[in-house]
């Protein structure tokens, strides 16, 4: 029975989590808070803005169940009230501007982050003191919006090892045929000597090509 309790326990686990990380709505006193993204999907290095919503609170329902109400929205919150987003360790602090929607204020921001990330309201609404931290939708990567899907550029560590050791074979196989054409004729003895040295020049400049987009590569 316990085991059984134990995978249930395991399967409904995510849905906590996302439940928590969901936390777009709330109450302060007699009023209600709701967040949102300007722009969806939200996407790093895409420019967005947080939405915030503050009206008057139905305290009749929860406030995950009444939709915002722009009749009852609250105005004047530009000095009053901020919005700190954090990032892990990262944090800025954002002003309200105010839209023409009464209760609706938004704040430009262009995420460089992927994930969840936390707001927490800074200020009071009117006489009410405000101590509330919320969970915006989180922020996708780039490669959402891509099609046809962009290759990755990045090397691999191992990867990147292979092509250095494949590049210094290259140069001893030119190293040796150089040897062996010294061998065979002279650099003054005309055509010979020209092409010689034609040969060696396009190797060198092969190998140079390489060097440069593994470098460019790392």
């Amino acid at each position: 029975m316990k085991k059984t309790h134990l995978i249930a326990l395991l399967l409904i686990s995510p849905l906590f989590l996302n439940a928590a990380f969901a936390h777009q709505s709330d109450s302060v006193g007699d009023y209600r808070i709701e967040i949102d993204w300007k722009n969806k999907p939200i996407v790093t290095g895409e420019s967005n803005a947080i939405i915030v919503y503050v009206s008057l609170m139905d305290k009749s329902k929860e406030a995950a169940d009444q939709p915002f109400n722009s009749n009852t929205g609250v105005e004047g919150l530009k000095k009053t009230l901020k919005i700190k987003l954090i990032v892990e360790e990262e944090s800025i602090t954002l002003p309200l501007q105010p839209t023409d929607i009464p209760g609706k204020y938004e704040s430009a921001i262009t995420p460089t982050f992927s994930g969840w990330s936390q707001l927490n309201f800074l200020g009071t609404i009117n006489e009410q003191n405000v101590n509330l931290a919320l969970h915006p939708l989180k922020v996708q990567e780039q490669e959402i919006l891509q099609f046809p899907p962009v290759e990755s550029t990045v090397v691999e560590s191992g990867d990147f090892e292979r092509e250095i050791n494949d590049l210094r074979g290259d140069i001893r196989e030119l190293q040796e045929t150089i040897n062996e054409l010294k061998e065979q004729t002279e650099i003054d003895n005309g055509m010979s000597g020209i092409m010689l040295i034609v040969a060696i020049g396009l190797g060198i400049a092969g190998i140079t090509l390489g060097a440069a987009s593994l470098a460019k590569k790392k």
